[in-house]
């Protein structure tokens, strides 16, 4: 069987350490040998558009995966206009002639609200998601509430990776206050965003 491509969307503003961790635990899971990250340019689910400039958040996301063995990086999302919808994407790449199975890669609080998604069930006919645990979920209060839903999909989703305590929204707020980041940033990434002065940061 081909193994299935991994699409792992977002804003990565920036792109930390766990993002790669969980990209690589998903993978080895689902058996996918390519993990395709997929900037977005406006996060239809976000109303504030993203603190760094796209062009910036797809040279930083391509220094996080430096050197990380079948991780890839798209600006597709990034080169159409207005809200980068997954539906979109997903088509997109099925007219490029995709041909594998696609798994997105989604924290556990998307998956939950994945019926206010553009077109969820177009969306799941293309893909099946990889939904990851993200606090304040544990295994047990992601189960209360999908069951809420009676939805069986959210279960049968759900990758038995411990959950990710680690933010971009915590990312930026450390750069801005000038504390240390080594264990949350690549240093490419890190000498990237001092270089361009982003969040608030200066050179070292």
């Amino acid at each position: 069987m081909t193994p299935p491509l991994l699409l792992f969307g977002g804003t990565f503003d920036p792109p930390h350490r766990r993002h790669v961790e969980l990209a690589e635990a998903a993978s080895r899971l689902i058996g996918a040998t390519e993990v395709r990250f997929v900037p977005v340019r406006v996060n239809p689910q976000r109303s504030a558009a993203p603190p760094a400039p796209a062009e910036d958040r797809l040279a930083m996301v391509r220094l996080a995966v430096e050197g990380h063995a079948g991780m890839t990086v798209s600006d597709l999302e990034l080169r159409r206009d207005g809200p980068s919808y997954t539906v979109d994407t997903l088509r997109e790449l099925r007219r490029s002639g995709e041909t594998r199975a696609i798994r997105l890669l989604i924290g556990s609080d998307q998956a939950l609200n994945l019926r206010s998604w553009r077109e969820p069930e177009a969306l799941l006919e293309m893909a099946t998601p990889a939904v990851v645990l993200r606090p304040p979920h544990t295994r047990a209060s992601y189960e209360r509430d999908a069951a809420v839903q009676n939805d069986p999909r959210l279960l049968a989703w759900l990758l038995p990776v411990p959950p990710v305590d680690a933010s971009s929204t915590d990312a930026r707020r450390r750069l801005a206050a000038g504390e240390a980041l080594d264990d949350l940033l690549a240093p490419q990434v890190l000498a990237y965003i001092r270089d361009r002065g982003l969040y608030g940061a200066g050179r070292a």
